[in-house]
C-alpha cells in the first residue's frame, strides 16, 4: 500500500511539473499560398497586394486596387491570383487590375475565380472592363472554389489557439523612466533554446502601449520568432500615428499594433526596399492575436498576422508578410513574405493533464496486480 501511495504521488506531481513533450506545427494551411487570406469581406479603397488574395464573403473596391502585383517578379507560379466566395464590387472611377504570371498586358490578365457576381458601378459584368476591370473573370459555383474557407479558418483558429497554450520560450521586459514607471523599449530575452527554433514570446496591449521598439535578443540570426499578443485587461490603445484610438479602454478582444520596429540581435526587421525579395526579413516573424475579435494595424507592420477570429482595421502604412482575418478594412498595401517557420516548424505545448491522469490509473493497476502476485497464500492450520 505504502509503495502504492508513494508512485501515485509521484504520478500526480507530473500533471503539475512535467515538462512539454508535445509540439504544434505552424502549418497555415490553405492559407499558405495566398498573401491576404480573409473569411468573410475585404474590403478596399486603393493601394495593393503583391501576391494572392483568397476572400470568403465579398470584395469591395470602392476606387482603385491592384492584386497580385509582384506575382511574375517574385516567381509565384501559376494559379488564380484572386478567389472570391462572394461578390466582386467595383465603385467609383479608380481601376481593378489582377495580375498574373507573365507580362500584364490586356487581354492577358490575371484570373479571378468567384462564386458570386462582378458588379462595375451596380451593373454585372462577365469579362473585363476597359479601364475599370482588368481581370480574367471565371465563375464557379461555391462548391467549386479553390479554397474551403470554413475548413480552413477551422484549422487556423485551432492553430490559434494551440499557439497561445504553447510554452514561452523567454522573457518580456519593459525599460524604465526616471520615476521607475514602465517604458519602451521592450526587450524579448529567451531562457531556453527551443531544438525547433522557433521563439514564442507573450506580449499585452500594456506592454505594446510603451513604445514601437521591440529588440529581441539571444536567439539564432536565423529564428522564427512567435508574438502571442493578448489583452486581457482591455486596455485602450495607444495613438502613435493617427488621431484615431481604434481600441477603447473596456472593449473586449480588442488588440492594437502602432508599427512596431522589431529588431533581432540588433537588426532590424523592416527593409530599406520592401519591393524587392533582397530586402524582405531575413527572420520569420509571427503575431498571432490570441482570442481578438478586432485586430487594428496602426502603422507598418513587418511579419505575418494570424487573427483568424479578428476583424482587421488596417489603418496607414503597409505589412510586409502574410495577413489572415475575419475580414480586413482599410487601404494599408500588402506586400509579399510569406511566413516560412525553419526548422521543423514546431514550438513546444503543455502535455494534456488526461494524459498524466491515465497514466496514473495504469500505475495503479500494475502495482495492485503486483501485490496480489506477491502476497504469500495462507493455509489454514490444522489443530
Amino acid at each position: 500500500m505504502c509503495r502504492a501511495f508513494v508512485l501515485a504521488s509521484l504520478v500526480i506531481s507530473a500533471v503539475f511539473l512535467a515538462k512539454p513533450v508535445a509540439a504544434v506545427k505552424i502549418d497555415l494551411g490553405a492559407a499558405s499560398k495566398y498573401n491576404a487570406f480573409i473569411q468573410t469581406d475585404f474590403s478596399v479603397s486603393g493601394s495593393d497586394t503583391q501576391g494572392r488574395v483568397a476572400v470568403g464573403g465579398d470584395f469591395v473596391i470602392n476606387g482603385g486596387n491592384d492584386v497580385g502585383t509582384k506575382i511574375q517578379a517574385f516567381g509565384m507560379g501559376t494559379g488564380p491570383s484572386l478567389v472570391v466566395g462572394g461578390n466582386v464590387v467595383k465603385n467609383g472611377q479608380g481601376s481593378f487590375n489582377v495580375y498574373e504570371d507573365g507580362p500584364h498586358q490586356s487581354p492577358h490578365a490575371g484570373e479571378l475565380v468567384y462564386a458570386g457576381k462582378v458588379l462595375n458601378n451596380g451593373t454585372e459584368v462577365t469579362s473585363s472592363v476597359s479601364g475599370q476591370i482588368e481581370a480574367q473573370l471565371s465563375k464557379v459555383n461555391k462548391a467549386q472554389l479553390p479554397v474551403d474557407f470554413e475548413d480552413a479558418f477551422a484549422h487556423l483558429n485551432q492553430l490559434s489557439n494551440n499557439l497561445q497554450a504553447s510554452i514561452a520560450s523567454g522573457t518580456t521586459t519593459s525599460g524604465v523612466d526616471w520615476q521607475g514607471n514602465p517604458t519602451g523599449p521592450l526587450t524579448f530575452t529567451p531562457t531556453t533554446t527551443p531544438s525547433d527554433n522557433v521563439y514564442v514570446f507573450d506580449v499585452t496591449q500594456q506592454q505594446i502601449n510603451q513604445g514601437v521598439t521591440w529588440n529581441v535578443v539571444g536567439v539564432n540570426d536565423d529564428a522564427t520568432i512567435v508574438f502571442n499578443v493578448t489583452n486581457d485587461k482591455q486596455v485602450k490603445g495607444n495613438k502613435w500615428w493617427t488621431g484615431t484610438d481604434q481600441c477603447q479602454a473596456g472593449q473586449t478582444g480588442c488588440m492594437q499594433l502602432n508599427g512596431q520596429q522589431v529588431s533581432v540581435n540588433g537588426n532590424r526587421l523592416d527593409p530599406v526596399n520592401v519591393d524587392s525579395l533582397h530586402g524582405r526579413p531575413a527572420h520569420q516573424v509571427l503575431y498571432n492575436f490570441v482570442g481578438a475579435t478586432q485586430v487594428v494595424l496602426n502603422g507598418s507592420t513587418y511579419g505575418s498576422v494570424l487573427a483568424p477570429s479578428a476583424d482587421i482595421k488596417a489603418l496607414t502604412g503597409h505589412v510586409v508578410g502574410q495577413v489572415i482575418g475575419k475580414s480586413w478594412d482599410g487601404n494599408m498595401q500588402i506586400n509579399y513574405n510569406p511566413f516560412a517557420p525553419v526548422g521543423s516548424g514546431t514550438t513546444p505545448v503543455p502535455t494534456p493533464a488526461s494524459f498524466w491522469l491515465f497514466l496514473l490509473a495504469i500505475t495503479l493497476v500494475y502495482v495492485n496486480r503486483k501485490s496480489l502476485i506477491a502476497k504469500p497464500i495462507q493455509t489454514p492450520i490444522a489443530v
